[in-house]
């Protein structure tokens, strides 16, 4: 999916995400086994884990929720998957 780490940046903190600067294997351990990616973000909300991993300045290549890979073809579908209250 093609946007940008910017667009999602508020759309993710409107859906009630915080980021986390400074992320580690025990907190989110998903990234653990990860590979080299051109950026990755992570986020939380309660209890709640999200990962967003960029494969250069413009492209989602995947996502994560709570550890398990998170609808992101579109845009639409990440808002809804990350959206509050989400089956996701």
């Amino acid at each position: 999916m093609i946007a940008g780490p910017g667009f999602w940046d508020l759309e993710i903190e409107r859906a009630g995400w915080s980021r986390v600067l400074s992320p580690g294997a025990v907190d989110f351990p998903e990234i653990g086994g990860r590979g080299r990616v051109w950026g990755r973000n992570c986020y939380v909300r309660g209890r709640e884990r999200l990962v967003i991993e960029w494969s250069d300045q413009v492209s989602i290549s995947a996502a994560l929720l709570n550890g398990r890979p998170c609808p992101a073809g579109s845009a639409d579908e990440l808002s809804a998957a990350i959206a509050p209250g989400s089956p996701v």
